[in-house]
């Protein structure tokens, strides 16, 4: 597991930041809350949560450990649904 990533924001798309740490490119899925903090060029750390399951392998980023905190214990409520609760 991954407690946070600290690097250079490379790309910024809809609810995902990709992070370059060492040259290799950490796709993060994430809120609109963290992407308005990050800026494409800039150091940053993400906070992050890796949901690994039969098909899937998704690593979600949280620009503080208190947001990452509250993604954790909106799964405690809906369960699995990550969709919806990244919008959050």
């Amino acid at each position: 597991m991954f407690y946070y990533l600290d690097g250079t924001v490379a790309e910024i798309l809809p609810y995902l930041a990709v992070i370059d740490c060492g040259g290799v490119g950490y796709a993060c899925l994430t809120t609109n809350h963290t992407l308005s903090r990050l800026r494409k060029g800039e150091r940053s750390k993400l906070y992050t949560y890796l949901n690994v399951g039969e098909s899937v392998f998704d690593l979600y980023g949280f620009a503080s450990s208190k947001e990452l905190e509250s993604f954790r214990m909106l799964l405690g409520v809906f369960g699995s649904d990550l969709q919806i609760i990244s919008r959050f």
